[in-house]
């Protein structure tokens, strides 16, 4: 390309700034009632980012997502990166994740193990949707405490920036914290009614610079490739066929700091340890869409199958001091040896969902029906492989007090999940009032397949089981006046016990315990109830809301349960098992608002957001330590006109967890960080993205990433600083 040519491109590109600075996109949710709602409208409280937020931010991952996100917490590991996402206190399995309405996968955790929840690429992203409190009563199971949901971008919403039939778009982005670089290549075209995207990015990182005693940083070396296409063909305006296919592939090497391996493996005698964690998923999904408004019963219907299959496999190599071959126990460890091990685990799902759409009136009552059935088999496995090398002897064992190996944590499971689902909303005459009741039945059954590997240690016989629930909730909004909206909800969240907590089975013969199954596990359950009020004006926006959740059966693994009498031992053992046995309730407020000093998107603008919940196990009468402490953002933003730049000046002020008096761990302090963030569009499609974080380089710990870290190891805290000041730039470019 000439200068001529370029300087007439950049021109043509610089006059459409002012159109698209001047339109203000409304907010849309799907999560919250399974159909298109704007926020504002939504019965329960809804984080929406959209694709535009997500670059702005220079987001790495979901804890960048959620940095300014109050109510909302991630917690990291530094051997497995991101582990979970609390919502208002509760988190793990509590938490349900989809992508583009397929499950993906649960967390297993078995410390010090874990596999976290990992599993998308946000650079594949149109939007992320999370819906705070219950939602099984849309989702089904495991939507006790909230519901994630990745929703990937499709072809036309990349065609639409460039008002063609083609579009290429390239991203690089580099990150200070971790030394990380990634990049990423997006095509679509259209040809007649199919339309085709895909996406591939690489990423290249480091371990986070932590703002710590080096000593204690582990040092890590990772990378990341993840493949995205779609395809959509239109057969006219009422069909739709969709084809995802999705492949991600992580590694991340961890040399574990010397001053660490204490903590990492609960024993003296480490000598090196080092990991390498690998995260793979594959999905492909089909989905079929009908919308026609004009139908006389069925307005839409969306049909999805699909297929995925994760795995998280470990390669660990350790050196450790080991007793003499055939020393009796107790003999102190005085030679060398070498321990070479696979942790695995796999999580296959295949299912399919119907969701069908109805319209119709009943005298004043307007009626949009929402319903349909879910139905899925999954599959989860846990093998573990390791064998130890005497480095004096050259004698090579597969079997190590208090492990034989091969060995399964738990026994090959199938889980089978079905659901009805029922949503009906109801707008009365003039009122400017809708209704929301709605209701969900689900079944399901885990069956087990055992083999010699689950027996090797001394696991007693797992079992079956099955249970079912039914799931209500009832929602209202009141649109006081085009600006205001009262809204209120009550919710019932249930989470049915999990393959590992129903058939976790281990026995160690030298300490005289054992782990056994329990196939008397209820469901756990939750009761939510919402209240607040939005305000939307043209020159800002508020939001008010209060929540009260009560939470009954909550699971407790490994709980003491007294001794036990073992075939072919005189002494008896002490029992181990998951049991239903805490209540809690958590309680709160979030607040979030921003006003504009014009009417206009563009000029300065404050805005801010706050949350603060109290939660008590009130079986034991103590705070739930899962709670986060307060936390609030407040800012200042600047947009120029025709949206050629902007900046943000942006403090977050955390507070000192709810903790009791009596606690054995570690309690962080609170803090104050500021960040400074900005954008130059040079065009509509050429950005530069930056951002400064912490900005005066203050030391502090996330609450979430300490909250079993005991007191007594605080000298070994710094493991868990996180980064001092850092930058972070992305440049894009669309043609």
């Amino acid at each position: 390309m000439n200068e001529q040519r370029f300087f007439n491109y950049f021109l043509i590109n610089l006059s459409v700034l002012p159109v698209l600075a001047q339109t203000e996109e409304i907010e849309i949710t799907v999560t919250g009632t399974r159909s298109p709602r704007p926020v504002q409208d939504a019965p329960g409280s809804v984080i929406v980012i959209d694709r535009e937020e997500i670059q702005q931010n220079n987001v790495r991952n979901l804890r960048d997502l959620l940095r300014y996100q109050p109510g909302v917490s991630v917690q990291q590991s530094p051997r497995f990166g991101f582990q979970n996402l609390n919502i208002r206190g509760i988190e793990g399995n509590r938490i349900l994740f989809q992508v583009d309405g397929v499950r993906l996968p649960t967390q297993f955790v078995l410390p010090p193990l874990s596999t976290g929840r990992d599993f998308v690429d946000l650079s594949t992203l149109k939007v992320l949707e999370i819906l705070k409190g219950p939602g099984s009563a849309l989702y089904g199971s495991d939507a006790i405490g909230g519901t994630l949901t990745f929703i990937t971008i499709d072809p036309s919403d990349l065609l639409t920036i460039t008002e063609g039939d083609s579009y290429v778009g390239l991203n690089s982005g580099y990150n200070s914290s971790n030394s990380g670089f990634s990049n990423t290549v997006e095509l679509a075209q259209r040809a007649g009614k199919l339309e085709v995207a895909a996406i591939y990015t690489r990423r290249d990182f480091r371990e986070l610079n932590r703002n710590g005693d080096p000593q204690f940083n582990d040092r890590q070396t990772g990378s990341s490739n993840n493949y995205f296409g779609k395809l959509v063909y239109k057969f006219d305006d009422q069909n739709t066929l969709k084809f995802t296919t999705e492949v991600l592939n992580r590694s991340t090497f961890t040399t574990i700091a010397p001053a660490n391996t204490i903590e990492e493996t609960r024993s003296r005698t480490i000598q090196n340890l080092t990991s390498d964690f690998r995260t793979n998923r594959t999905r492909l999904s089909l989905d079929y869409e009908f919308k026609n408004p004009q139908s006389s019963f069925i307005q839409e219907a969306k049909i999805q199958a699909y297929y995925q299959d994760a795995k998280t496999p470990e390669f660990v190599v350790e050196d450790r001091l080991v007793a003499p071959t055939g020393s009796r126990p107790g003999t102190p460890a005085t030679q060398l040896a070498t321990r070479i091990g696979t942790n695995d685990f796999l999580d296959r799902i295949y299912g399919a969902n119907l969701q069908l759409q109805s319209g119709f009136n009943t005298g004043d009552l307007r009626h949009s029906l929402i319903y349909g059935v879910d139905i899925s088999s999954q599959r989860n496995e846990r093998p573990r492989q390791r064998e130890q090398i005497n480095r004096i002897t050259g004698e090579r064992t597969q079997s190590f007090i208090p492990d034989n190996f091969p060995s399964k944590d738990f026994p090959d499971s199938d889980t089978f999940r079905f659901g009805l689902f029922l949503q009906d909303e109801i707008t009365i005459g003039d009122s400017n009032v809708s209704i929301l009741p709605g209701i969900r039945f689900d079944t399901y059954s885990l069956a087990v397949t055992t083999d010699e590997d689950f027996f090797r240690n001394g696991s007693p016989p797992p079992v079956n089981f099955s249970s079912s629930n039914l799931s209500p909730r009832l929602g209202i909004v009141w649109k006081v006046s085009p600006e205001f909206t009262i809204f209120g909800q009550y919710a019932k969240g249930f989470r049915a016990p999990l393959f590992d907590e129903i058939n976790s089975g281990f026995a160690n013969t030298l300490s005289g315990y054992r782990v056994v199954p329990n196939p008397d596990l209820k469901a756990e359950t939750s009761d939510g109830f919402e209240l607040g009020v939005r305000g939307k004006f043209p020159q800002g926006k508020l939001s008010v809301i209060g929540f009260y959740n009560s939470y009954d059966n909550l699971i407790q693994r490994f709980v003491n349960t007294g001794t036990e009498n073992v075939p072919g031992f005189s002494r008896p053992f002490i029992r181990f098992q998951s049991q239903n046995v805490a209540n809690a309730r958590i309680y709160g407020v979030e607040l979030s608002g921003e006003y504009r000093f014009n009417e206009r998107p563009d000029g300065i603008s404050v805005f801010g957001a706050l949350a603060y919940a109290v939660g008590d196990d009130q079986t034991d009468n103590r705070p739930l330590n899962t709670i986060n402490p307060f936390k609030a953002n407040a800012g200042i933003r600047y947009r120029a006109p025709e949206n050629r730049w902007g900046t943000e000046f942006v403090g977050t002020f955390v507070g000192s967890p709810r903790v009791p008096l009596d606690t054995q761990l570690f309690v962080p302090g609170g803090y104050t960080l500021f960040d400074l963030t900005g954008y130059i569009n040079f065009t509509p499609l050429i950005s530069l993205n930056v951002g400064v974080y912490n900005l005066f380089n203050q030391k502090y710990f996330d609450y979430s990433d300490l909250r079993t870290f005991p007191a007594a190891d605080s000298a070994r805290v710094d493991r868990f600083a996180q980064p001092g000041t850092n930058i972070a730039a992305s440049l894009s470019w669309k043609f």
